[in-house]
């Protein structure tokens, strides 16, 4: 059963009033980023790499139905189908990428220089892998099938006679990229989970707290507090060495003093002694403080990655979900067409570069922040200040080295 002509209008409206809506949001990360370094975290980077991607997905689902219209062998049919067939998957492709770069800072230790050589690679693979079937296709024709691009009812893609191709060399490949993500945050996710319950368990006064598996690189470095103290006359005050980061502030009766001394290679000791005190009830809050203060900035940094991975993977379910129902179902009743199912498919899929969007303000909010601030002081001349939204460096090497 083929579709009515209202459903068919109201298919082709839905597809381009996303696509309007996802081509404004790709903006804000195309001129964002070029406009300001704070946004350009490793990320982020890839982000603006998918962008492009996203801008010719949409401009061809924003000719809609007029490539069918104008006939299947017509010049804009073929076209619209090209970009169809070569960028829209690819849009999974860097979300598995990007996958891949947390999956390199938490197992492999690794640093925004190097995860920034890794993006000509990226870029070669994402985009080049779905352009050879893109490209291909132009030239397959036979006497039974036709052309392999024709009408696909919501858009010109894979004529309906090469419906298999769909499946094997479209949807398959961008379901097992999913799958792949799913299979780095699952592990990133236990890996959270354990190490959030080792902080629960560590605590108390000369507790050593581990945040890394021992049979795996650690995600943070392994960080050993210890502290001792000792009676002190009144004004007695130890000499702080070169190796001091920092020197507690003294007061007239300076009970305290502290040395920190850490090795430059993980695994890292941070050493507190000796600490004098002529008044030991002070020594407890200092051990709370130390031992509260570690584990706030480990656990801020495995919920930053959580928070992403879940965006992403949501992000991918709601775009592929219902088109593969949809396209599951129209390879099983090649006959009929169901319109729920379709427009469900002409809704998510104008709509990556709007979901890669929404993530991208997500993690760069207080980025976003700075600038509208900034922005406001310029227009209005007011002694207006943003330093309270400036993009901090998270305190734990790890997330410095996904975000910085």
């Amino acid at each position: 059963m083929s579709l009515s002509a209202g459903q068919l209008y109201a298919i082709s409206a839905t597809e381009r009033t996303c696509s309007t809506i996802s081509l404004i949001a790709t903006s804000i990360i195309i001129v964002s980023f070029l406009s300001s370094r704070s946004f350009r975290k490793p990320i982020n980077r890839l982000v603006f790499y998918a962008s492009f991607g996203n801008i010719m997905a949409n401009v061809a689902t924003l000719i809609s139905q007029s490539g069918i219209r104008a006939g299947t062998t017509s010049n804009l049919c073929q076209i619209q189908a090209f970009l169809i067939q070569w960028f829209m998957p690819a849009d999974a492709l860097w979300t598995f990428a990007m996958a891949f770069n947390v999956y390199l800072t938490f197992f492999r230790n690794y640093n925004s220089e190097q995860l920034r050589r890794l993006e000509w690679k990226y870029v070669t693979f994402c985009y080049g892998l779905p352009f050879i079937p893109a490209v291909v296709y132009f030239f397959i024709q036979t006497n039974s099938r036709g052309k392999v691009y024709g009408s696909a009812i919501l858009w010109c893609w894979i004529a309906p006679s090469w419906d298999f191709l769909r499946i094997a060399v479209f949807y398959g490949p961008v379901w097992f990229a999913i799958f792949m993500t799913l299979a780095i945050y699952t592990r990133i996710g236990n890996l959270i989970w354990r190490r959030r319950r080792k902080l629960k368990e560590a605590g108390g006064l000369d507790t050593t707290i581990d945040v890394s598996l021992p049979d795996e690189p650690p995600f943070s470095k392994i960080t050993e507090i210890r502290i001792t103290r000792e009676d002190a006359t009144p004004f007695q005050l130890e000499d702080i060495g070169p190796s001091s980061s920092f020197a507690c502030p003294q007061s007239s009766m300076r009970p305290y003093s502290v040395n920190i001394q850490a090795d430059i290679a993980p695994p890292s000791q941070v050493e507190l002694e000796p600490i004098r005190s002529d008044s030991p009830e002070y020594a407890p809050d200092l051990d709370q403080y130390y031992n509260t203060r570690t584990a706030s900035d480990v656990n801020a940094a495995t919920w930053a990655y959580t928070k992403y991975a879940m965006l992403f993977f949501v992000a991918l379910l709601a775009t592929w979900v219902p088109s593969t129902i949809n396209r599951v179902y129209a390879f099983v009743h090649p006959d009929g067409s169901n319109f729920g199912l379709n427009y469900a498919s002409s809704f998510v899929l104008p709509l990556q570069g709007f979901w890669n969007s929404l993530i991208y303000m997500f993690i760069s909010w207080r980025c976003f922040k700075s600038a509208f601030a900034d922005l406001r002081k310029r227009l209005f001349g007011r002694a207006y200040s943003g330093a309270g939204h400036r993009c901090p460096s998270s305190g734990n090497e790890s997330t410095r080295r996904l975000t910085a």
